[in-house]
């Protein structure tokens, strides 16, 4: 699909005087918009949400969500966040794999400046403390959420990581007192783990997000937010992003854990290495 702003300006002419009035007031104030709910651009505008939904809907979009969260991509995601500019005297075939290596680089850097430790403290007592941990990642994300299960699991606290979306959904709505959800979205921007944000919001349990970035919707549903970056990476296409940062955060928790949890962190990685050895080839033989 097209960019929202060029979607608007290719079907600027076909809205009404009304529509015209919605599409002037995204066009001047996009980056508020995308925080906004839709009865409170109606009354900024002096216009019915009913008119801004067949806005949208002229524009390509089944709705007002849709909408903003298509615009939020498009305005997260500014040229040339993080790339490296290719040295003219560097081998043949290197220049890629630098890019990539030195945007990691640049974005745990940045993460350096913007993490703060005692947020990743509160995070960790409050998984170390819940009667159950519900963990919820969709797609690529989906593989970031079965390795934070992973270590949880390791550390013996009780945590579930369901792959599928509509067992996450079932999930999501069955959350009970002393429940915490745990929510991984790269982009912040994915509809499917917004779905699951607002079911878990509708029983009242906390959700802990990790992210790469701040300031995108999925945020906004999260009790607390764990998210270094601050603009969508350039270097991958169709939103895969980042996903070095997102692994730090979660090992920095299974650590973190560990610390808090004392005498009980020997009697976990005990059972661990127990298995370990166990199952690992004699390196004799």
């Amino acid at each position: 699909m097209k960019s929202v702003l060029t979607q608007i300006s290719n079907q600027y002419a076909s809205l009404s005087y009304s529509e015209g009035l919605f599409a002037d007031y995204v066009l001047a104030n996009r980056d508020q918009v995308i925080h906004m709910a839709i009865a409170d651009v109606s009354e900024s505008i002096g216009i019915a949400s009913s008119t801004i939904i067949a806005a949208v809907k002229k524009l390509g979009y089944s709705g007002f969500r849709e909408f903003k969260l298509a615009l939020a991509s498009e305005l997260l995601n500014p040229a040339g966040a993080w790339k490296h500019v290719p040295d003219s005297k560097e081998p043949e075939g290197t220049s890629t794999y630098r890019q990539v290596v030195l945007s990691n680089i640049a974005a745990l850097e940045e993460s350096l400046e913007t993490m703060k430790y005692s947020l990743i403290q509160d995070v960790a007592s409050l998984l170390l403390n819940a009667g159950h941990i519900y963990i919820f990642g969709v797609g690529t994300s989906g593989v970031l959420a079965r390795e934070a299960h992973d270590f949880f699991f390791r550390l013996g606290l009780n945590s579930t990581f369901l792959e599928d979306l509509h067992y996450q959904l079932l999930a999501a709505a069955r959350l009970k007192e002393g429940d915490i959800a745990l929510l991984i979205s790269q982009t912040g921007i994915n509809k499917d783990i917004i779905n699951i944000a607002e079911k878990i919001k509708e029983t009242g349990q906390t959700i802990i997000g990790i992210s790469n970035y701040m300031g995108t919707p999925f945020a906004k549903y999260t009790d607390l937010l764990l998210a270094p970056l601050t603009m969508l990476s350039t270097t991958h296409d169709n939103n895969f992003s980042f996903r070095i940062p997102i692994l730090c955060i979660i090992e920095t928790l299974y650590y973190t854990i560990s610390e808090q949890m004392g005498e009980k962190y020997q009697s976990a990685l005990k059972a661990n290495r127990q298995v370990v050895e166990g199952s690992s080839v004699n390196r004799s033989v």
